[in-house]
């Protein structure tokens, strides 16, 4: 099975310093956007459940998120419409679309 983004991939497309500070404010931020889609899709959504079958998609839609929660934590303009259409992608991969 696929594994998670890990905190030094986000930070190395981000060209961040790999501090143990940014490394732990983007460990907090991964798990802030794996629970904010895993919440979107629907209350039985789990991250293995997703890497199972988008492994892909979830990974690019948690950087992609993530990233945009790193330079506005309050996510003030929403998703952006990229991140929109991956998560509508994975919905429907998971609730068994393909």
């Amino acid at each position: 099975m696929a594994e998670l983004i890990t905190n030094t991939s986000l930070a190395d497309g981000l060209h961040i310093d790999q501090t143990d500070e940014e490394l732990t404010v983007l460990d907090t931020l991964i798990k802030d956007a794996s629970a904010i889609i895993r919440g979107s899709i629907g209350n039985d959504v789990t991250e293995e459940g997703l890497l199972e079958v988008a492994p892909e998609q979830f990974n690019r839609l948690i950087g992609s998120l993530a990233s945009s929660l790193y330079y506005d934590r309050a996510l003030s303009n929403g998703f952006s419409h990229g991140q929109m259409i991956i998560l509508q992608q994975i919905a429907g991969i998971f609730k068994g679309g393909n």
